[in-house]
């Protein structure tokens, strides 16, 4: 019976989402029944609930920051021409359409996701898309495809939380997470191929697609195994992206010798905020300063926000652009906020209250059969709290738990957990209404409004790309078709039940 009134909140969650009720409406309803549920069957001291809940004020507060920090860069950036100069850099260097979706969702996604966390990756990625010449849909989906190396975002607090309350070893589990995100990296790939480029051309850029897997597979497993956790994704998805600018350098002759613009002050934002995160989490790490405010202050969130403030410095943006960015941000920051805001209170209440850990023991009670099953219980906790940190939180345990109680490899079934969730984390609700919105609001090649900045494109000598996915005048604007978010997270769950299924029969095998 507690089983069945655990799984409520997921149904209600689930269910209103299908019939296209929109996802903070769904969060505010899941919530609700969940308070019920708990007021009635799951009962639980208001204190416990309260200290709980104050635990989670610390990384509310970086998410709103990192939200708005994150809508504001990337406003921005398409503001002062950046993006399109950056868009035009990436279609010059790699003209092969494969090799530039390929470059930047398992190359760039994977880069600032890793170095960043919550969703920075498709902040990125997601206006990059629309530059090459993706309609928005399709860019919004192929950004969240990206989000493959999510237990390694954030420099991994959510794979060490996975391993303090798994209890398996914290290397051993980034490395057996490495494993499994072999087929993740494959699928994912060839999902965001077909999407972009439709299925004949997909097929056709099969060499492609194996080239960035086995660039970001092999360095995240060689990172994990001979370096450390922290820095796989980072370094995996630097290496992609080099590799994949080699070769199209090597086999694109015509572009080769092209005079292209410097892009050395369009990235300097982004070079600026890998310099503060980086030398900011020495500082703390130095100083044994693990949770806190501090770690509000100095990551991700407050970076995020200065750089946003520097930004048309940085750029030599030729007029303010700065308070018409950060009205339009705001506008578009609040919802997304909220939403997140409330899954996340969503999954903390399932994990206090216990329903959480009702649920992996009721699945688990159905013997060697369970494997299949628990790459999917991961997903419902990346899905419900847009994080893997979160995910890990409400299941890890109980994974581990469940393991012993099979005779299964604990640590295996941890590292189940870990890459279900993470990859279901970039599906959740919050994010697709991220995404959505990143890609109405960014515009196309043929629709970049720029602001004039003091070193213009022309004096430099570059050259204007065209799109490499679409001819010129099949490009959309920015706003010429809303994005229809019902479809862009059926895709993406369509994908990601692919790679559970996958991961399910691995996990059988896999002794």
């Amino acid at each position: 019976m507690n089983a069945a009134l655990a799984t409520l909140p997921i149904l209600v969650t689930l269910g209103l989402l299908a019939f296209g009720v929109r996802a903070l409406y769904a969060a505010l309803s899941a919530l609700a029944t969940a308070i019920v549920i708990t007021a009635t069957s799951f009962r639980t001291p208001l204190a416990e609930l309260g200290h709980a809940e104050q635990h989670m004020l610390p990384t509310i507060v970086e998410l709103a920051a990192i939200l708005f920090g994150g809508i504001l860069l990337s406003e921005l950036m398409t503001r002062t021409g950046a993006q399109s100069r950056l868009g035009n850099w990436i279609g010059s260097a790699c003209s092969s359409p494969s090799r530039a979706v390929l470059l930047v969702m398992l190359g760039v996604t994977p880069f600032a996701e890793s170095l960043t966390g919550f969703g920075i990756g498709v902040i990125v990625a997601i206006p990059l898309l629309r530059q090459l010449g993706l309609p928005p849909a399709k860019a919004a989906v192929v950004g969240l495809l990206g989000l493959v190396t999510v237990p390694w975002g954030s420099l991994a607090p959510g794979s060490l939380v996975a391993a303090e309350l798994g209890g398996v070893d914290f290397q051993q589990l980034g490395i057996d997470s490495a494993f499994l995100s072999a087929p993740v990296f494959l699928i994912t790939g060839s999902a965001a191929l077909i999407v972009a480029l439709g299925v004949r051309r997909a097929v056709a850029s099969a060499g492609d697609l194996i080239l960035a897997v086995a660039a970001l597979w092999g360095t995240v497993w060689a990172v994990n195994t001979f370096i450390g956790v922290p820095l796989a994704g980072v370094l995996g998805g630097l290496v992609t992206m080099v590799v994949l600018l080699l070769v199209s350098r090597l086999l694109e002759q015509d572009g080769a010798g092209a005079q292209r613009e410097s892009i050395g002050r369009t990235l300097s934002p982004y070079a600026f905020l890998v310099a503060g995160l980086l030398v900011s989490r020495l500082i703390l790490e130095s100083a044994g300063v693990k949770e806190g405010w501090w770690t509000v202050v100095a990551g991700p969130g407050g970076w995020l926000l200065l750089t946003a403030a520097l930004t048309p410095k940085l750029l030599g943006a030729g007029e303010p652009v700065l308070g018409t960015a950060s009205r339009a941000a705001l506008g578009r920051w609040w919802q997304v906020t909220l939403t997140t805001v409330v899954f996340l209170t969503l999954g903390t209440l399932l994990t206090v209250t216990g329903m959480s850990r009702e649920l992996a023991e009721a699945c688990a009670s159905i013997g060697s059969s369970y494997l299949v099953l628990a790459p999917w219980i991961g997903a419902i906790g990346g899905f419900l709290a847009g994080s893997n940190t979160g995910a890990n939180a409400m299941f890890a345990a109980g994974q581990a738990n469940t393991a012993e109680a099979l005779g299964y490899s604990t640590g295996h079934l941890v590292a189940v957990q870990n890459v279900s969730a993470a990859l279901a984390s970039g599906a959740s609700s919050a994010r697709v209404v991220l995404a959505a919105q990143l890609a109405e609001n960014a515009p196309g090649p043929a629709a970049a409004a720029v602001v004039p900045v003091r070193e213009s494109v022309s004096a430099s000598g570059g050259r204007t790309a065209t799109p490499v996915l679409q001819a010129p005048a099949e490009v959309e604007t920015a706003t010429s078709r809303p994005v229809d978010t019902r479809w862009v997270l059926r895709t993406v769950l369509s994908v990601h039940a692919l790679v559970f299924l996958t991961t399910g029969a691995i996990a059988v095998v896999w002794q």
